[in-house]
């Protein structure tokens, strides 16, 4: 079981998919490839050394997948 966390204007908006359902799977990197296209950063959380690491792509076999805008300032 996999999880994706979107931080957006609406939210923590949580996407939760089964590994052995190729549909779900698909579902949740529809989402994951909306939000990258959009310039949102993502991190796979490691729990088990509580830290993140960035990605770019889609990790299906990730137990929790984070995503945020970036920060524009200046």
């Amino acid at each position: 079981m996999g999880l994706l966390r979107v931080l957006c204007a609406r939210g923590d908006v949580k996407v939760e998919w089964d590994t052995d359902r190729a549909d779900a799977v698909a579902e949740a990197e529809r989402i994951f490839q909306e939000h990258a296209a959009r310039g949102y950063a993502a991190f796979k959380v490691d729990s088990s050394v509580d830290t993140a690491t960035r990605i770019d792509q889609f990790d299906p076999a990730a137990r929790e997948v984070i995503q945020v805008p970036r920060i524009v300032g200046g």
